[in-house]
């Protein structure tokens, strides 16, 4: 797909999920700098960064895209010729789009771990790496069934859903409400992550700082799965990513809002460090206080 085809269809959510959509991004740049006409290397930088800015305006939250994005780019303005910047940026794009994939291959691998014996998980929304984390979980004898949260307004929950009972996982799902009425037949909580700040707080879909401090109170312990890419490299400075707002249409048709009547829509919240067990990473599972390293390690220079 081309660059204006990807924002449109991550702007409207026919792509969705934080890594699919830095996968997304990261492949729609390699196939810009491969069909790209011309042999002037300013011109091709310029464009270049065009489709970028194109790209990152179209999910703010979701600092994946912005990464892949970076990370896509890196090294590309200190090449001199023409050939050798566009074959980098070509480069970087596989390369990145294979480790993404292989991330949440080994996010899976390490889940197991985390539980002693079999019992129930719970989850919100959609995420590779989630979904990953949980049918290798089964697979080794320590999920017996998942609750997926159907995830108002989207029904991401319905995604997941789906993609655990292909993968033969016993699959219940239920409204976002009716998570605390199932936590205490729950043992662990899995959950994607669209962004990891540097004090270890996680960004994930409205909903997930509610099911966090549901599992706190029964004792389940919270673990978010998080490719490396998805922490917050400008968050070491202090900054908070943008909590983006989607419109109202989502919610309810605008024909049926009655007089007077305002709706809000954020897509995200805000899970504080003290209520995340752990972050499964490619890299291992960390604690949210390992944020920051894991930003200086894997981050560089973007």
């Amino acid at each position: 797909m081309d660059i204006e085809e990807t924002s449109q269809k991550i702007e409207d959510m026919t792509i969705r999920g934080a890594g699919r959509i830095a996968r997304a991004a990261a492949s729609a740049l390699g196939e810009f700098a491969e069909n790209y006409q011309g042999d002037s290397r300013n011109e091709f930088l310029r464009s270049l960064s065009d489709a970028a800015k194109r790209l990152i305006s179209t999910r703010p939250t979701a600092i994946s895209l912005n990464n892949a994005v970076q990370l896509t780019l890196r090294g590309v303005e200190s090449q001199q010729d023409f050939k050798f910047a566009r074959a980098l940026v070509i480069k970087n794009a596989a390369q990145f789009v294979e480790n993404s994939n292989s991330a949440v291959e080994r996010i899976g691998q390490l889940a197991p771990s985390v539980l002693e014996r079999p019992g129930n998980a719970i989850t919100i929304c959609n995420s590779s790496a989630a979904v990953s984390a949980m049918v290798a979980c089964h697979r080794a004898g320590k999920i017996t069934r998942v609750y997926a949260c159907e995830t108002r307004p989207r029904r991401q929950g319905l995604i997941t859903a789906r993609e655990l009972a292909e993968a033969k996982v016993p699959v219940t799902l239920i409204v976002d409400s009716a998570m605390r009425y199932v936590m205490p037949e729950i043992s662990v909580a899995f959950v994607g992550t669209d962004t990891l700040e540097s004090d270890g707080s996680v960004i994930n879909k409205i909903g997930t700082h509610l099911l966090a401090a549901t599992a706190r109170d029964h004792n389940v312990p919270f673990y978010a799965c998080a490719e490396t890419y998805k922490f917050l490299p400008a968050s070491k400075i202090g900054r908070r990513v943008e909590i983006e707002k989607r419109s109202v249409r989502e919610v309810v048709a605008e024909s049926e809002i009655p007089g007077g009547v305002e709706i809000f829509n954020p897509v995200f919240d805000r899970v504080p460090p003290e209520l995340v067990t752990g972050i499964i990473t490619e890299a291992g599972i960390v604690k949210p206080v390992d944020a920051v390293q894991i930003i200086k390690k894997y981050l560089g220079g973007i």
